[in-house]
């Protein structure tokens, strides 16, 4: 059976029911997982969080945004130095 996944579209991007955005994840595990990313390692791009984890963008972006809103996590612009860490 297929998770029908209704999300509020914030990035403009069509979340509707298309076989490529069928949730990979429960919400709640990716949002640890960023969680745990870091706070190991620190603040990073986007691009690079997704990329240590196998999920959608998508699914970091909610992660990110559930984080946000529970003040758990800011977002800044990313400097220079971050891509150097990475």
């Amino acid at each position: 059976m297929v998770e029908r996944v209704s999300l509020e579209d914030e990035e403009g991007v069509i979340k509707g029911p298309h076989y490529y955005l069928v949730r990979k994840q429960p919400l709640d595990r990716i949002e640890s997982e960023v969680y745990d990313i870091l706070r190991e390692h620190g603040p990073m791009p986007l691009s690079e969080i997704w990329r240590r984890l196998n999920c959608h963008l998508w699914e970091v972006t909610a992660a990110l945004a559930r984080l946000k809103r529970k003040g758990l996590v800011e977002e800044a612009d990313v400097t220079p130095e971050a891509y150097g860490r990475i």
